[in-house]
């Protein structure tokens, strides 16, 4: 069984979507439209009545939902909140660890699909990398016993497609965004570097195009 995406030549390209009980790092740089590619996964399951959250380590709840009012794909996003959507904005500072967000995390009810942005964030909170990646590790561990799929946001330089703190390898899958320059106008690529329990092509590039009118993955059209 798997969860649709979304965006339907990434779930053909990934026979019929994301594997369930899994955990997705989703890795880039600012601006590759990491948040959207997220929210529209969300969106995805919304209208199905899948119960989603979105945890933010970032924006709070207004300025996430601002985020998806000039794409007319994603207007409709407000009107499942308080139905079978919730976005928690959690704040991090002096009291809170990575310790406490897991322990945040293990009060939430079962759930459809959850999204956390940005999970490199955490890595501030903790007092050491080895720390930080024996908390993710069970951070994961507790996804998958409450979520049927999560994606993990996570903030990268260059090429690069994780912290360097193993994120890629503690994951189940990876999707990276990035930017290929072409002419004058980059375009922004995703790539699928890797997905448990599932068949697919690595590291094909599509390309990931953002509109008024909503979002699309697409096969890379370069003459």
């Amino acid at each position: 069984m798997s969860i649709k995406t979304g965006f339907d030549k990434l779930d053909a390209s990934l026979g019929g979507g994301i594997p369930i009980k899994t955990n997705v790092l989703i890795s880039g740089g600012p601006g590759t439209g990491k948040t959207l590619f997220t929210l529209r996964f969300l969106l995805e399951g919304l209208r199905k009545g899948d119960k989603c959250c979105y945890v933010s380590l970032n924006e709070n709840k207004d300025e996430l939902l601002r985020a998806t009012e000039n794409i007319d794909d994603l207007k409709d996003m407000k009107k499942f909140i308080g139905k079978n959507y919730a976005i928690e904005h959690i704040t991090l500072g002096e009291n809170m660890t990575m310790k406490k967000f897991n322990e945040i995390i293990a009060r939430y009810p079962n759930i459809d699909r959850l999204v956390i942005d940005n999970v490199n964030k955490l890595l501030l909170f903790t007092e050491n990398p080895k720390s930080y990646r024996i908390h993710l590790m069970e951070l994961l561990k507790h996804l998958k016993s409450i979520s049927k799929c999560s994606l993990l946001i996570c903030e990268t330089k260059d090429d690069e497609i994780d912290t360097g703190n193993n994120e890629s390898f503690e994951c189940d899958g990876v999707f990276n965004l990035s930017f290929l320059d072409f002419e004058e106008k980059p375009l922004r690529i995703l790539k699928v570097h890797k997905l448990r329990y599932s068949s697919f092509e690595p590291k094909i590039p599509y390309e990931f195009v953002m509109s008024n009118k909503g979002l699309e993955i697409t096969d890379i059209k370069i003459i």
